[in-house]
Formats: C-alpha cells, structure tokens, sequence
C-alpha cells in the first residue's frame, strides 16, 4: 500500500472536469487498496505535501496551474513522483500555439493557423489584422484560446460577421488565442498509454461523432449520452495506421512520457493533428477510459498502470 495524493480542481476553467476526474481515480485508488489523500490547489499545497509525504501524486488537473508544468516543477522540487509528463513536455503541450509549431518542424500535419496574443491586440492595433488572416486561412475556421481545453471557448465561424463575437469569447479564456483552419472530417482521439519498461502504443482509435449540426465541444464532450463513439473507428485500416502512426510520432516528438491524449481529423488521407493533452479526462465520457476498457484494460486496472509508472520512475528524469 502506498501514501498518495490526488490533485484535483485548481484554479483554471476546467476545474469541474477536474474535480469529476480526481474523484473518480481516487476511488479507484482506494478500492486498490492505498491509502488516499485528495487535494486541491486552492488549499495551501505545498505545506501539505511537505506535511503528508507521500509516496506519489496522482495528477488529475486540467489547464493553467495543473497541466502546463507548474505543479510538475514544484513536485519535483519536493521529490515527490508523479504521473504523467515532465514540465517541459507539459508546458509543450498546455500551448497549442507552441505545441503546432512542434509539429510542424517535425514534419507532422497540423491545420494552418495564425496566433494573436491580448497584448498585441492594446498596444499593437493587431484587430486591424484579424479578417486579413481569417481571409487568408479561409472559412470556415476554429477560433480557440491556446491554453484551455476541453473545448472551451472554442468557436466555429463561417464568415467575417462572426469573427469578433468568437474573438471575444476566446480572449474570455485566455490572453492568447489561435485562428485555425476547420478541417472537415472524421474525428478521431487516439489515447495512449506507455507502461513502466514498455514503448508507448495507442489503446485504440476512438472515433467522435458528436450530434447532428454540433461540433465537440464542452457541452457535447461532457453531457452523457449526447456524443456517439464508435471504438475502434470505422475507417479502413490502411487509415487507421496512418492515424494511429502519426498520433505516436507527436506523443514523441512532444516529449510525452506515461499517458496522453492526441486529437486529430482524419481529412481525406491526411491526420491532422489538432492538440496532444497530456492529463486527459477520466470521467464516465472521457475518451481514455473508453478506450482501455474495449482494448480489455478496467479502470482501475488503468489507474494502476499510471501509477505503478510513477512509483518506478526517478524523479529527476522527467523533461
């Protein structure tokens, strides 16, 4: 039995999705019989770990403060392990901004985009060059903050008239924001999971059919029943390995270590990479757990894999 720690909630606009998944993960750590102390960031962290030592964190935040290396850093400067990637990796990932341009020099497929910071936008004029580069991406397109997930201010917008309104909303998320390009096709979420001594493999591909007219977004990736799966995805199998093959070439080139998630669009041949989470969800909708469980992996058998990976891995070897 082990002394651990889940973190969970924190400050970001994620926190429910957060606290949903740590709940959920330190049940499945207590039934594995360990002894579990569930904190949030907003309490005083770092004197509480000081105080419990434990012989893990378990790492169930989503968004700023959680998944972009701040909490990876500062359990490292405690020596304590933890799951999931290093802070370099973390703060790879958290910036969707930083991370497609990664991909990019990786020779990896990732939809055009254009970034503008709030910044830029005061002290800059950078407005007057929104709807030239909305023209030059073409519509429709993907307005998104860069460092949120779970589809949170995220906007489709098919013409010039809307561009402002979904502007707005995303700056509502965060400082800075991405103008990308919608790539129409077949969604596809590709968890992957790397186990203590093993290379990392995909649990399978997790096809998204959100409902009808919609796209998935918050409200669709997390109200029950109202997002289809189709596990593994019905595409053919010579797409399926360019997928599946694609998904892991970023996991990598990323630096990702333990877990992650890579969103992509299957568009024609091409898999477009959209983003690469490396604390994805585990609640009852979230595309991870699904995934192990029709590759034959239970829950709490998953939740054992990622934190066996912790307990053997040296702290000071994260990136």
């Amino acid at each position: 039995m082990a002394r651990l720690v889940v973190l969970r909630g924190g400050r970001s606009m994620e926190r429910d999705v957060s606290l949903a998944t740590g709940r959920r993960v330190a049940h499945a750590l207590q039934r594995l019989g360990h002894e579990v102390h569930e904190l949030d960031l907003e309490e005083r962290l770092t004197e509480t770990l000081v105080e419990l030592s434990p012989d893990a964190a378990f790492v169930c935040l989503h968004g700023i403060g959680g998944e972009d290396g701040t909490v990876q850093a500062l359990l490292e400067a405690l020596g304590i392990p933890y799951t999931g990637s290093g802070p370099h990796a973390s703060v790879r990932c958290s910036d969707k901004d930083y991370a497609k341009r990664l991909l990019i020099s990786a020779g990896l497929p990732t939809p055009p985009f254009r970034t503008f910071t709030r910044r830029a936008m005061r002290e800059m004029g950078a407005a007057a060059a929104l709807e030239p580069a909305a023209s030059g991406l073409g519509y429709p397109l993907a307005v998104k903050p860069c460092r949120e997930g779970s589809g949170l201010g995220l906007s489709r917008v098919e013409g010039a008239e809307a561009l402002p309104d979904a502007v707005y909303e995303a700056f509502g998320y965060d400082t800075k924001i991405l103008l990308e390009r919608w790539v129409e096709g077949t969604e596809i979420a590709v968890p992957i999971l790397e186990p203590p001594g093993e290379p990392p493999r995909a649990l399978g591909l997790v096809e998204i059919r959100p409902p009808e007219g919609a796209y998935y977004d918050f409200q669709a990736k997390y109200t029950p029943g109202a997002t289809d799966f189709a596990i593994p995805a019905e595409i053919p199998p010579e797409d399926a390995a360019r997928v599946e093959e694609t998904a892991l070439t970023a996991y990598r080139t990323l630096g990702c270590s333990s877990f992650a998630r890579v969103d992509l669009v299957l568009e024609g041949e091409t898999p477009w990479v959209l983003d690469v989470k490396t604390i994805p969800g585990f609640t009852e909708t979230s595309t991870l757990p699904l995934a192990a469980e029709a590759a034959g992996l239970d829950f709490d058998e998953l939740v054992a894999t990622i934190l066996e990976t912790a307990l053997e891995q040296e702290v000071a070897a994260k990136l």
